[in-house]
C-alpha cells in the first residue's frame, strides 16, 4: 500500500512518516522503501490505528465531517473539550491474553500506532509500535478536564503513562466489557458498542514509506522496485 495523505489530520501518515504534501507523499511511495506493519482486528473488521471506547468514540461522533470541514484538525480539539465535560465513568473489564483486570474509567484505547495527533513523537504510550506483532491497551482513569490536562501534559513530556490516571497493558488479544452501554470507535469511524473482541495480525500489511521513515528499517524492509520486481 502506498498512502497519500488527504485528510484532516493524517494520523496514519503522521505514524509513519510519510509528507502531507500531495508531492511529497507521491515522490516517497516512487522512491519509499517497503516494510510490513501490524493490522488490527475489531471481530471481523481491520483496523490500522485504533479502537477506542467512551470518551474517545464520543470524540468521534463530535468532530463529524462537518466540524472537520470548517474547523480543520481544531475540530478534535473542539470535540475533546466537550466530550471530557460529558465523560461517564464505567466500570470495564479488560481481559488481555488471558488475564482479566477490572478498572473504572471514561476511556480506553486499543493502538496499533502510538501517536494521535500534531507529532508524531507525542506518543500516547510508550514503545508502541505498529511493527511489533502487539496491541498496547490504555485505560484513562481521568474524569475531569484538570486531569485529561495532565495526561496531556505526560504525553508532550515524554512520560504518557507516568501517572495513576493511565494504565497500560500490552498483547495480542483484547476483551472488552463493560458495566453499562459503552460506545466503540474504530480508525476514527463510529463501530457499536461494547463487548468487543480485537485481535492483530502480525506484520500483515506490506506499506511503502520514505527511507528516513521511523520503520523503514524494520526487518523485511526493501526498495519499491526490488521487492515489486
Amino acid at each position: 500500500m502506498a498512502h497519500v495523505p488527504r485528510g484532516t489530520a493524517n494520523v496514519l501518515a503522521l505514524n509513519l512518516g510519510i509528507p502531507t504534501s500531495l508531492g511529497g507523499a507521491i515522490a516517497a511511495a516512487v522512491h519509499g522503501v517497503v516494510t510490513r506493519i501490524d493490522v488490527g482486528r475489531l471481530g471481523a473488521e481491520p483496523f490500522l490505528l485504533s479502537v477506542g471506547t467512551g470518551l474517545h468514540a464520543d470524540i468521534v461522533v463530535r468532530a463529524d465531517r462537518r466540524a472537520k470541514r470548517r474547523w480543520g484538525v481544531m475540530a478534535y480539539v473542539w470535540a475533546g473539550w466537550r466530550s471530557i465535560e460529558d465523560a461517564v465513568v464505567a466500570r470495564y473489564r479488560v481481559t488481555v491474553d488471558g488475564e482479566e483486570q477490572e478498572i473504572e474509567g471514561t476511556m480506553i484505547q486499543v493502538m496499533n500506532c502510538g501517536a494521535m495527533l500534531l507529532r508524531r513523537s507525542w506518543l500516547m504510550g510508550p514503545g508502541i509500535s505498529p511493527a511489533d506483532g502487539l496491541l498496547d491497551v490504555l485505560v484513562y482513569r481521568a474524569r475531569s478536564l484538570p486531569e485529561y490536562a495532565r495526561v496531556a501534559a505526560r504525553v508532550v513530556q515524554g512520560y504518557p503513562t507516568a501517572t495513576r490516571l493511565v494504565l497500560h497493558r500490552r498483547g495480542e488479544r483484547v476483551r472488552i466489557e463493560a458495566d453499562r452501554d459503552v460506545a466503540v470507535q474504530r480508525d476514527g469511524e463510529p463501530a457499536g458498542s461494547l463487548p468487543v473482541e480485537i485481535g492483530v495480525l502480525r506484520r500483515a500489511l506490506p506499506v511503502v514509506v520514505p527511507a528516513g521513515s521511523p520503520w523503514a528499517d524494520a526487518a523485511g524492509a526493501g526498495r519499491v522496485g526490488a521487492v515489486s520486481a
